[in-house]
């Protein structure tokens, strides 16, 4: 029985330090100061591109502390469409938009995880389709913070944004 606790204790920590964010850079592209909390700290302005960026990824809920909940995967059609029904003025970035988003120095995920909590490793579809392929789009991986474009049948998560009045 003591062997068998112990395994299971090794396997949640080697599970836990397996899924935690690597920053082995001490000089960050995207510091915490380059971003301002708004809307209770559901919502965040990014000073340097003036881009208003959903805290939490579509699917999840900012509970005042953290987003909570797991991401929803969405075929590109349906993110786009995810985004129309969405209030307060929202839509997919497109691929220059959510590549501004990465933190080049941090990967699983390569963003900010103060300001992003619990960000998915996973890809993230922007509005941008492929120039020579209209049936892909780009996106970007949060795991390493590559861009590809995909099949837009393929299912990855949102990070919805607003462009500030002007």
């Amino acid at each position: 029985m003591i062997r068998h606790t112990m395994w299971i204790l090794a396997a949640i920590t080697f599970s836990s330090a397996a899924h935690a964010q690597n920053c082995p850079k001490t000089s960050r592209i995207a510091p915490d100061s380059r971003y301002e909390l708004q809307n209770d700290g559901a919502e965040i302005l990014d000073k340097k591109t003036k881009l208003i960026w959903q805290r939490c990824s579509l699917g999840q809920v900012w509970d005042g502390g953290s987003c909570t909940g797991t991401a929803t995967h969405y075929a590109w059609q349906q993110a786009i469409e995810a985004a129309k029904i969405s209030t307060g003025g929202w839509s997919l970035p497109d691929a220059h938009e959510l590549r501004s988003l990465l933190e080049r120095s941090c990967n699983n995920p390569s963003i900010n995880a103060t300001i992003f909590p619990n960000t998915p490793s996973t890809g993230f579809w922007s509005s941008t389709s492929a120039k020579n392929n209209n049936s892909h789009a780009w996106n970007v991986y949060f795991s390493y913070g590559n861009g590809y474009y995909d099949s837009k049948n393929d299912r990855y998560s949102v990070r919805l944004v607003r462009r500030q009045k002007k």
